[in-house]
């Protein structure tokens, strides 16, 4: 399996953010942790390019993500964990401590999340995967920066959304190197897209390619 790694990310100890909303975690992160743009357009047919930045960071317990998106148009019709996120408004985060030669062996995670928090999550290889179990769906984190209140579907809709992801579950320890990708799309958005930070080569929009995710370091405090 040819490996393609463009981007690198170096994940810096933040501490424990304040829990109360999404600005006082999104300000802790933007003031101590790192900075990325998911920016990539991988497929011609999509050019709708919302702009994405991604700000991450983690605790003695969590990686921090923050997302910041401008210019996309507002959907949010998954309103329950486990239901068709991706065809919302939509941040992704992929990841594997176990990247392996044959990519359909690859075990990895995704963690995929609406503007609402609503979130999609599973673990396996590409052919068979399982999603998290309702107890472990509780333990990941939401902070969105806006409700679904007031707006209506196609409307242009900027948004922000921090997440805390435990790591015993994601299976890192500071110091750790993984492999991991992060995505925005929209399926059944007014403009369809599909952006990455580590850039993908395939025919169609596809997100589930370990082999295309970038590289990620949690750095020792």
């Amino acid at each position: 399996m040819a490996i393609s790694i463009t981007e690198k990310l170096r994940i810096p100890f933040i501490g424990d953010p304040l829990l109360s909303d999404y600005q006082q975690v999104a300000n802790k992160l933007k003031s101590e942790g790192v900075k990325a743009l998911i920016e990539k357009i991988n497929w011609s047919d999509y050019p709708w390019q919302p702009i994405v930045e991604l700000f991450a960071g983690y605790s003695g317990f969590y990686l921090w993500l923050c997302y910041e998106v401008r210019n996309d148009h507002f959907r949010a019709d998954a309103t329950a964990d486990h239901q068709s996120v991706w065809e919302d408004s939509c941040v992704e985060f992929f990841m594997t401590t176990d990247l392996k030669p044959n990519e359909a062996q690859t075990q990895y995670r995704n963690f995929e999340f609406n503007a609402l928090g609503t979130c999609l999550s599973a673990y396996g290889n590409k052919a068979w995967r399982v999603l998290l179990s309702s107890g472990e769906m509780q333990r990941i984190l939401r902070f969105p920066g806006k409700t679904a209140a007031g707006w209506k579907e196609g409307e242009p809709f900027d948004w922000q959304l921090a997440v805390a992801l435990p790591l015993d579950l994601l299976g890192l320890v500071p110091g750790n190197t993984f492999r991991a990708n992060f995505y925005k799309c929209g399926d059944l958005t007014l403009k369809p897209h599909f952006l990455s930070w580590n850039g993908i080569v395939a025919a169609e929009p596809d997100f589930h390619l370990p082999q295309f995710f970038g590289e990620a370091q949690l750095l020792i405090k």
